[in-house]
């Protein structure tokens, strides 16, 4: 089987590589030129990727990502070590009033192996670039794809790729891994297939995110969950490899007085008034503040009616969904995403129209939730986040976040309910399913209509005192 590969993320290059594991010949194609450099600090400095908006933003690789590299691809494990990786687990992350501290069977299971994104991806590039039957190009921009002959009546087929230099690459199947900026349904109308449904919002939110290292190696002391919502912004500290980490303030992208946070000093003194992440800045900068904003909660499907739009062509990781990062899900989904496909492809991978349809169905069975998830979780955060900025009362919590409030007020009384809601911050369970359970849900029970109680820092008005200047 022949594949193309448009996009040399990690999602991209772990789809090559497990199709090359299932005797495909896979060409990864991608505009930036620049191949990854061997030394972690040089691919954090100097590697430059164009096409990526989000290089050099909060990342943190969650425990499913752990789970997927230790039973897919081993070697990428091993080489994100042996750069430099950081191994941690949230259970450091227990909050105090939690009396049981003792070890449970089972806690390897959140165990998670991170590093900033350039770091981390450089990892995916040397192992593909090793891997047999994977042949990795870059600086090669693909313009449009080819048509093939059509395998379904009225459904356009994909038989290749054409170059901006104008060179075709034939293949039996095509690859989308180009990210949040895929041109995905430009691609299928432009064949004449019908448009994939596309649901798309601007999730609300802007970042401004620093970089950091040690002197001596060491990540500074976690004092509380990676991620804290307060006073209408998201304050994010997110340990990486070699000693570097992440310190990333989230506002609202039209809150006006938040833009202020671009000038460094503001963010520092902003950054200084939460007492647990204040200490992140007794380090030595890597960065000036990054802003990103025009972040998306995007999804696509190519099945329409129960028929592809398409064949051919397959949309994978953010090209097929992308949420909002704070949550960190977007490499979790990429990698499940990717070995979906595979499995796809070994059922499927001489009939298009059924390879299509089967991996459509792992998608909305395994994926979806979790998409689904992030969605109304960043709806109900933006309009809890409005709410205060307008000076008016909070909204009604939505049924789903009424059972997370009560689910996160039980997180700082019991050990179990604590693990609970680990497996969802890890990418392992859904909420639902957690809360499914009869042992857990009797406990988060007796919290109903309880909210979680709001680590220190400042308020609103405080805050906007110190971004004032």
């Amino acid at each position: 089987m022949r594949v193309v590969v448009v996009g040399a993320g990690p999602i991209g290059l772990a789809t090559a590589m497990l199709l090359a594991r299932v005797d495909a010949t896979v060409t990864v194609l991608d505009k930036d030129p620049q191949p990854p450099p061997d030394d972690p600090w040089e691919a954090w400095a100097d590697w430059e990727r164009s096409g990526v908006a989000q290089f050099r933003q909060p990342h943190l690789a969650l425990p499913r990502v752990r789970h997927l590299l230790d039973a897919e691809l081993p070697d990428v494990r091993d080489r994100l070590e042996a750069i430099g990786g950081r191994r941690l687990s949230p259970l450091e992350l227990l909050p105090r009033s939690v009396a049981d501290r003792s070890p449970r069977p089972g806690d390897d299971r959140f165990e998670l192996l991170t590093a900033r994104r350039p770091v981390l991806e450089a990892a995916f590039a040397h192992v593909a670039a090793t891997t047999s039957g994977v042949e990795i190009r870059r600086g090669v921009a693909v313009a449009e794809p080819i048509e093939g002959r059509s395998v379904l009546d009225g459904v356009p087929h994909v038989g290749g790729v054409r170059t901006k230099d104008g060179e075709d690459h034939p293949a039996d199947l095509v690859v989308d891994a180009m990210g949040r900026r895929s041109p995905l349904t430009a691609w299928v109308t432009g064949l004449g297939g019908r448009p994939p449904l596309e649901e798309a919002s601007d999730a609300g939110f802007a970042y401004y995110s620093r970089h950091y290292r040690s002197a001596d190696g060491r990540s500074p002391e976690i004092r509380g969950p990676f991620g804290v919502d307060l006073a209408t912004v998201r304050i994010l500290t997110l340990p990486g490899d070699n000693g570097a980490w992440t310190v990333a303030l989230i506002p609202m992208a039209g809150d006006a007085p938040f833009k202020a946070l671009r000038h460094t000093k503001v963010w520092e003194k902003v950054v200084r008034a939460f007492p647990h992440a204040a200490h992140w800045l007794d380090g030595k900068p890597l960065s000036d503040v990054i802003p990103m904003a025009g972040v998306l909660d995007r999804n696509r499907r190519t099945i329409v009616d129960g028929r592809p739009v398409v064949t051919g062509l397959i949309a994978i990781g953010d090209a097929w969904a992308c949420t909002n990062p704070q949550a960190g899900r977007g490499l979790s989904l990429g990698l499940m995403h990717a070995t979906a496909l595979r499995d796809a492809v070994r059922a499927h991978g001489d009939d298009p129209a059924a390879l299509a349809l089967r991996l459509d169905e792992l998608t909305e069975s395994e994926l979806t939730p979790w998409y689904r998830d992030q969605v109304n979780r960043d709806r109900q955060r933006a309009a809890d986040h409005q709410a205060v900025i307008d000076g008016r009362p909070q909204p009604p919590p939505t049924p789903e976040r009424a059972a997370a409030n009560a689910l996160f007020a039980a997180v700082g009384q019991d050990a179990d309910v604590a693990r609970g809601w680990f497996e969802v911050f890890a990418n392992i369970n859904l909420p639902s399913e957690v809360l499914s359970r009869p042992e857990i849900a009797e406990k988060v029970a007796r919290f109903a209509g309880s909210t979680p109680q709001p680590m220190a820092g400042p308020t609103r008005a405080q805050l906007l005192t110190l971004l004032a200047g």
